[in-house]
């Protein structure tokens, strides 16, 4: 199951990260030191951040590798979905052709802009709400991980774009 989760990650995260990385490298090589605590994300079930105190080696080792892919997520988001995986299996189960919508918020209309735009380049369809917020939707045939896989991407995305995920809707 990790296996096919991160080789999804891996080829999800290449098509979806592609557009932004150059702006973002481009813009972290000259904010680095700014950028570094401006990161923040806020989990689907608003819970508390992660205390500082709270070191690597407490989180599974499968929490750890799925971070080294996605560097934008807090990995109490990653644990807290990758739980939710055995409940996405069974809710919907291999080949059911599902729509994911993600929602987002970002305080830069251009970078909302950048968002829907690099959505679009990645077969989803853009919808803004309002001056800040977007949502992303897309039909997929489900597989082991591939949902995980796709709420993992798009919040990275956002992560890096320095937006709020707000989160996802799945519907058969």
């Amino acid at each position: 199951m990790l296996k096919r989760i991160i080789g999804a990650a891996v080829a999800s995260a290449a098509a979806i990260g592609v557009a932004a990385a150059v702006k973002l490298i481009v813009d972290r090589d000259n904010n680095e030191e700014e950028n570094e605590d401006e990161v923040r994300f806020v989990s689907l079930d608003d819970a508390e951040e992660t205390p500082e105190e709270v070191k690597e080696e407490e989180f599974a080792p499968e929490i750890n590798e799925i971070a080294e892919l996605y560097p934008y997520l807090a990995k109490t988001f990653i644990a807290e979905q990758f739980a939710r995986n055995e409940v996405f299996n069974e809710q919907y189960p291999e080949d059911s052709l599902v729509t994911i919508t993600h929602k987002a918020k970002f305080e830069d209309g251009e970078v909302l802009g950048e968002f829907t735009k690099i959505g679009e380049d990645n077969g989803y369809t853009a919808e803004v709400l309002n001056e800040t917020e977007a949502a992303i939707t897309r039909k997929m045939f489900t597989e082991d991980g591939s949902i995980l896989s796709d709420i993992y991407n798009v919040a990275n995305q956002v992560a890096c774009l320095k937006g709020t995920y707000e989160g996802y809707n799945i519907e058969l």
